[in-house]
């Protein structure tokens, strides 16, 4: 017999990989297993099947659930790799092992085979700082020995932490999904009712279909414009200088020219009250085009807005000034949709108040709001 053969026949385990040779090499004498030449046969088969499987799959072996793992298990032990072969499974899974391990090692030992799907396992984060829950699917299987009675617990597992992430993932993402449409539907329910009130309000004010439709035109553009901005990013909010920016932008003033300053701290307002400032400062423009400060070379318009905070709740003020304009000081007496927006429909939808002062300078119209009702969420709790 050649020295080659006679080798293979002493050294034990043959192959099996990273873990075949560490059970090779390691200090057996110093567990409770006792030397590898000690080992029963029911142990050493038990092994050479755990070391020729492609999943993970651990035994704990004895009273003291000595532990011994493939390759594949490598994953499973992470950071605890290699320290807990030839440990017991209480030192090297503390976190788990009174609540499930420990009792479910007793049950095989006492002869039944237990199965767990997608089972809840409090493990150490692998950086080791806190906890983490990892999921796993597997069985826990009796190993007799020579003598019949339940020597070890073989024991092959697959992590499913990942899937079970992926799962609720996709289960999040689908009911942000619904959240989503249940809001597209309630936008365009609101969309449509809006339009519906700028038709009827402008046929109402206007005096000729010419005029009518100018208006209607002026106003649903001023109303899409937030809708655009809406759409981006439904949470963020709409920036207020930004609205007003757009607002004088779309009758051809900007700020430097005709538009003496745009200033007041960063607001971001929720969709339904952006809707409408957005459409107060289309009519205030309109009225600054036709008899303003707009219709004039002299005539300059500055807005600004603070939050103030007296005894009650804060408040956004928010200022229109023209200047450069004759006006006669007194207010007109016809009552047009710019006027019921402002007066009314904001004390209605926003819990406001405005006021318009005609004087002999220009409009000065100032806004007065409750920032619970205004502003978005992300800028309430900032």
């Amino acid at each position: 017999m050649n020295r080659t053969t006679s080798r293979s026949q002493t050294v034990w385990p043959v192959g099996g990989g990273e873990m075949g040779e560490r059970i090779r090499q390691h200090n057996w004498a110093g567990t409770p297993l006792g030397p590898v030449g000690t080992w029963p046969q029911s142990l050493k088969t038990a092994v050479d099947i755990m070391l020729a499987l492609p999943g993970p799959v651990a035994i704990l072996w004895g009273p003291e659930r000595i532990q011994l793992y493939n390759d594949a298990y490598i994953i499973v032990a992470a950071e605890r790799h290699p320290a807990i072969l030839g440990r017991p499974a209480a030192e090297s899974w503390p976190e788990a092992y009174e609540s499930f391990l420990g009792p479910t090692f007793e049950r095989v030992f006492q002869g039944e085979a237990v199965a767990v799907e997608d089972h809840e396992v409090l493990l150490q984060r692998a950086d080791g700082d806190g906890f983490e829950v990892h999921h796993f699917v597997g069985s826990f299987s009796p190993i007799r020995d020579e003598t019949g009675a339940v020597g070890g617990v073989f024991h092959p597992l697959t992590e499913t932490t990942a899937r079970i992430r992926a799962d609720a993932a996709l289960r999040e993402s689908e009911h942000q999904a619904r959240l989503l449409l249940s809001e597209l539907q309630h936008r365009v329910r609101n969309t449509l009712a809006v339009i519906r009130t700028i038709s009827r309000r402008s046929a109402a004010t206007s005096e000729t279909a010419e005029d009518y439709a100018m208006h209607l035109d002026g106003r649903i553009d001023a109303f899409a414009r937030v809708q655009t901005a809406v759409t981006r990013d439904p949470t963020a909010g709409l920036d207020l200088e930004l609205l007003v920016a757009d607002g004088l932008l779309a009758f051809g003033a900007q700020e430097g020219e005709r538009v003496a300053g745009i200033t007041g701290p960063e607001v971001r307002l929720k969709p339904k009250a952006a809707e409408t400032i957005a459409l107060v400062i289309h009519e205030l423009a309109t009225n600054a085009v036709k008899y303003g400060a707009l219709a004039t070379d002299q005539g300059q318009i500055t807005v600004e807005w603070s939050i103030t905070r007296g005894d009650g709740e804060p408040h956004l003020v928010f200022r229109w000034i023209e200047t450069g304009v004759r006006l006669s000081g007194e207010k007109p007496q016809r009552r047009g949709f710019g006027t019921e927006l402002i007066e009314r429909t904001l004390a209605y939808e926003l819990e406001g108040t405005a006021s318009l002062e005609f004087t002999p300078d220009g409009l000065h119209c100032i806004i007065s709001l409750p920032v619970s009702e205004i502003l978005a969420e992300q800028a309430l709790q900032s």
